[in-house]
């Protein structure tokens, strides 16, 4: 027997295996100096993330602590924070012959302001293809998200708007169409939240994720929002505030190669504008109460007596660049609803 030999193979194989495990004591570093290195390749940002951990044996890793910040960005306010995100392959599209990743974002929040840097400076598509491909190499075929935060953001109107959706959970089933169900949308799209105001939010959407404009059927409603939480709105647009009022808004879209159509339907219910003792004494004075008493009078007027109900139908069409939302029908729908016939409340189906 050649114990030279046995011994030296044994000797091979331990040697391969502490290169292994060195290997894999080092691949978290390795793994997140490169993906640092890809978030701030993006031109007019800036990125990091804190820690990463690798899972070989369930094909995972984790991110934690992802941060994506324009160079404009207010320090509180970065474009986008996750707190942890695995990314993973999606075993149940591998037993049907299919490669493809599931992503899990765990306390994401995305920060839209409304000043934009140089339009020309922004990441080109082939530029935000490259970072997301780096960051998961495999095609998207589920995405969850859980306790989302989406905020709009104007720090140059007087008074700032601060519009958000807290609590959002959103469920993106089938991006990659692996269940191949022979449809024009196969993929399907769930979303809930929290909005200023506590509005209850309920998006549902079908989906062609698979084009380079993607078509859609969405249909959304947001709920029982207290006019007074959007005060900041409407003031800054309207140079008037509210006392009361809850706001419900219905909306069906639909986008078949880039063009779209829809409507948005808000009821509002219970409002009042003028509390005297207090607008008074508001800059402007008697005049500004005088003008919050005009709107107040207007606002009872397109009442409907029945539902005790303001509402409208605002149409929207155009294509996903250039979206035209018509004033004049928005206006005689307000009439309509006061004086011919309600609408009806909810989400009308037309476009299905």
């Amino acid at each position: 027997m050649n114990w030279k030999g046995i011994k030296t193979g044994y000797w091979v194989l331990i040697g391969l295996f502490v290169i292994l495990v060195i290997i894999r004591i080092m691949l978290p570093s390795i793994v997140k100096r490169f993906v640092n290195s890809k978030l701030n390749n993006l031109p007019g940002y800036t990125g990091h993330v804190n820690d990463i951990d690798i899972h070989l044996i369930r094909g995972a890793y984790a991110i934690q602590g992802l941060e994506l910040r324009k160079k404009t960005d207010p320090p509180k306010y970065p474009f986008l924070q996750i707190d942890d995100t695995e990314l993973s392959i999606e075993w149940k599209a591998l037993m049907k012959g299919r490669l493809v990743g599931e992503i899990i974002m765990n306390r994401p929040a995305l920060h839209i302001l409304a000043q934009t840097a140089d339009i020309s400076k922004e990441p080109s598509k082939e530029h935000w293809t490259q970072t997301l491909k780096a960051l998961m190499p495999m095609t998207v075929n589920r995405l969850h998200v859980n306790s989302g935060r989406i905020a709009y953001l104007d720090f140059a109107a007087k008074p700032d708007i601060n519009l958000h959706i807290d609590n959002m959970q959103l469920t993106a089933l089938n991006l990659a169409n692996v269940e191949n169900t022979g449809t024009a949308l196969p993929s399907t799209v769930t979303l809930t939240g929290t909005s200023i105001g506590n509005g209850n939010l309920k998006a549902d959407m079908k989906i062609n994720a698979l084009k380079e404009i993607p078509d859609f059927n969405l249909n959304a409603k947001l709920t029982t929002v207290k006019l007074t939480s959007l005060n900041n709105l409407i003031e800054a647009k309207g140079k008037i505030d509210v006392e009361k009022g809850t706001i419900d808004m219905y909306s069906e879209l639909e986008a078949t190669n880039g063009k779209f159509k829809g409507y948005v339907k808000p009821f509002i219910k219970d409002v009042r504008v003028l509390n005297w003792k207090k607008d008074v004494k508001k800059k402007g004075g008697i005049f500004q109460a005088a003008k919050e008493a005009v709107v107040g009078l207007f606002v009872k007027a397109v009442e409907n007596p029945k539902t005790k109900k303001i509402a409208t139908k605002i149409p929207i069409s155009g294509d996903l660049n250039n979206p035209k939302i018509s004033s004049w029908q928005t206006f005689v729908g307000v009439l309509r609803n006061a004086f011919i016939k309600a609408f009806t409340q909810g989400i009308e189906g037309t476009l299905n």
